[in-house]
């Protein structure tokens, strides 16, 4: 294949690239730069364009207005019925709660009631929208179709004019509301900012009415749980015949066995000490013992027989023991002899039926002791039933209460009616047009038509060197 030849333009171009890309940065900049100032005519030709351009479509745009209205809204209401903390606290939960209420702002639901307050599908402003969306609809739409229709086609364009501005670093959220019509702007904006707070309202006063009827309902039926515990511990008690004494103290057959028990020690001690007495009775004649050596009769008895037997002594050597008197005096000590052998046997009787008492009462008690021991332990069987129902009763008796008492806090704050969103600012009919901002426009069409004019200049610098 054969070579064409190079002409001399060819060597010319090829050799221009060859210095353009062995030259060093500085000359490209000052070569761009020359570039740029011989075709300053095409730079101004651009941004005249572009300045012209934005003129025109500022000129074309429909002038809106923005109504601005200022909410505070506070994490939780007033504490009206809450003395200790008046005012809500500060929570870590801030970010997750105004971001809520910022989506509640922008709810389709919060458009809907807004479209009904501000009558927007009478106004002129929205008549289009609302014609089409007839239009669509059959001549058997019923009204409710119709307006549910007519609020489904304004919702996208009062959304798309609203918009939320949170202030930073506080509770303050601004709401902005454009249209054509400055009154119309100033009038949705307010409504938008009176139906949040009344739906706020609402949805307040929902959840106490429905934790009210709820709590009501739990009540009625703890009341009677608490009644049906109630019957059945009292028929239990009744039929068991268990008598409650009080919980911090023993049943009546434990307080009755704690003093029986005292008794049956002091009855062991006297049996003891009786059978004691008894033991040593037995043995002797009992003239050694204490009672006798106590006795006043026996030791009378005693003293008189021995006057008795000094008087017989005394005659013994002067008469026989057969002489009238000696017999007398024998038959007298004889007589001292058998009474205080009676006396001594009287108290020995008295002794061993002290002792028969004491044995006798100890058996008696030992045998209600045991009596008792029986009745507390079955006391104590049927007391396991007797403290479930009671325990029962408690727990009824507790969480009944505490429905009542919740019922009644939620009766008072429902009627508080306290809100956490107020209105700060509301919207005034703004004066002048918020957009379109011409000079703003035309500035930046400006900027935007210099830098194209400068791309366009290179370009055609490129161009040409190229070729």
């Amino acid at each position: 294949m054969a070579r064409i030849p190079m002409t001399s333009d060819d060597r010319r171009t090829r050799a221009a690239r060859r210095e353009l890309y062995d030259a060093p940065a500085e000359s490209h900049l000052a070569e761009y730069m020359g570039a740029i100032l011989r075709r300053w005519w095409l730079v101004l030709l651009v941004a005249a364009m572009a300045v012209a351009l934005a003129l025109f479509a500022s000129l074309m745009m429909t002038p809106q207005y923005r109504a601005t209205t200022t909410l505070q809204i506070q994490r939780e209401p007033l504490k009206v019925v809450d003395m200790q903390d008046l005012l809500p606290a500060e929570s870590p939960m801030d970010r997750d709660f105004y971001q809520t209420q910022y989506e509640l702002l922008m709810s389709r639901t919060l458009a809907r009631r807004v479209i009904g307050r501000a009558r927007l599908a009478t106004h002129p402003a929205y008549a289009g929208l609302v014609e089409e969306a007839l239009g669509k609809l059959g001549a058997r739409a019923g009204s409710a179709q119709r307006q549910a229709a007519v609020e489904r086609a304004l919702v996208p364009a009062v959304l798309a004019a609203l918009q939320v501005e949170p202030v930073r670093n506080s509770r303050l959220v601004r709401l902005h509301f454009s249209s054509p019509d400055p009154q119309l702007a100033a009038r949705v904006a307010n409504a938008y900012a009176a139906e949040f707070i009344a739906g706020n309202l609402d949805r307040r006063l929902q959840a106490s009415s429905f934790a009210t009827k709820y709590l009501a309902t739990r009540l009625a039926q703890q009341r009677e749980r608490l009644q049906n515990s109630e019957r059945r511990f009292v028929a239990f008690a009744g039929a068991e015949r268990i008598v409650s004494v009080g919980d911090d103290k023993p049943s009546l057959p434990a307080q009755n066995l704690a003093e029986l028990n005292a008794l049956l020690a002091s009855a062991q001690d006297a049996r003891i000490k009786a059978e004691a007495a008894w033991r040593q009775a037995e043995r002797g004649n009992g003239r050694a013992l204490p009672q006798v050596v106590s006795n006043p009769l026996i030791q009378g008895l005693e003293q008189s027989r021995l006057q008795l037997s000094a008087e017989y002594q005394q005659k013994l050597p002067t008469f026989k023991p057969d002489y009238p008197e000696m017999q007398r005096l024998s038959g007298r000590i004889g007589e001292a002899d058998r009474q205080i052998t009676a006396e001594v046997a009287r108290v020995r009787a008295s002794i061993e039926a002290e002792y028969e008492a004491a044995r006798l009462q100890e058996q008696m008690l030992e045998a209600r002791i045991d009596s008792l021991k029986t009745d507390e332990l079955e006391l104590q069987d049927r007391s396991i039933r007797y403290n479930m129902l009671k325990r029962e009763v408690d727990t009824n008796r507790q969480l009944y209460d505490g429905l009542l008492q919740r019922f009644k806090e939620v009766g008072v704050v429902g009627n508080v009616g306290a809100n956490n969103i107020a209105v700060v600012d509301p919207a005034d009919v703004p004066g002048k047009a918020d957009s379109p901002r011409i000079a703003l426009n035309l500035a930046l069409a400006l900027l935007f038509g210099l830098f194209g004019g400068v791309v366009a200049a290179l370009f055609a610098h490129v161009v040409r060197v190229r070729r």
